[in-house]
């Protein structure tokens, strides 16, 4: 889930302001539909807050230099970043946070009203089929949580130019490393390209590691060939280590 970027207030306001309108008329659809929409709605909020939370705990991209002249500020949170990089200043952005959780919020009910609809077309109202509805509700609303790292990209370091192609050709090679790794590896993330730490010809790009339900592994690093199209030596760090130590 790249981080989407609110280059200016006007930006932030225009995308709050329809996130907003999306979100009242989600809430409107609910009302109409089923007596308990509060309690949808307010499952939804805790929801769409916790996960805001949880974004700027998951997703850190720590203040890199590929392709920058100096350091390029980092974030922390998805899809709106929700704390700044240390070259940014750092620290918690609130409107960032608020913004962050309106976007989980109209998922959420979205995916939810999706879900209700989905059901409701089975049109069965015995005992045995509400609790088999039950059991697929829960299946649908969890299943793409689990899964999510199969088909939404983590926020990661933007570079282009030689550190891009350099990335390219290591993720080509990840699974090499990934064996090792304590729980099943579905996604990883550029975190930064810098020169070997072992002295040697080439660079080291370093991944961070995802496996279900977004939850992060650690780091993967990869040590490249002077050539920047193989790897000769890679492997495993846990979250607290750092590539370039």
């Amino acid at each position: 889930m790249h981080a989407l970027i609110v280059q200016s207030i006007w930006q932030a306001c225009l995308l709050g302001l329809v996130l907003a309108v999306a979100a009242v008329l989600l809430t409107v659809w609910w009302r109409q539909q089923s007596l308990r929409w509060a309690v949808v709605l307010a499952f939804c909020l805790a929801a769409a807050l916790t996960l805001s939370a949880w974004s700027g705990i998951a997703f850190q991209v720590d203040d890199y230099r590929a392709g920058c002249d100096g350091l390029c500020p980092g974030f922390r949170g998805a899809p709106v970043s929700t704390f700044r990089g240390e070259a940014a200043g750092g620290g918690f952005v609130p409107g960032g946070f608020a913004l962050n959780s309106l976007v989980y919020l109209v998922l959420l009910l979205g995916w939810a009203a999706a879900v209700r609809a989905i059901l409701r077309g089975s049109g069965n109202d015995t005992h045995r089929a509400l609790v088999a509805q039950v059991f697929w509700a829960a299946a649908l609303m969890v299943a793409p949580l689990m899964l999510a790292p199969l088909y939404l990209p983590p926020p990661e370091a933007h570079v282009r130019g030689d550190p891009q192609r350099i990335s390219i050709n290591a993720r080509r090679e990840v699974y090499m490393y990934d064996k090792d790794a304590p729980f099943p590896i579905l996604r990883v993330g550029l975190e930064d390209v810098r020169p070997r730490s072992d002295g040697q010809p080439g660079m080291r790009v370093c991944l961070a590691t995802y496996t279900f339900f977004y939850m992060p592994v650690g780091h993967m690093y990869l040590d490249m060939t002077p050539e920047g199209v193989h790897s000769n030596r890679g492997g495993l760090l846990p979250r607290s280590a750092s590539c370039w130590e």
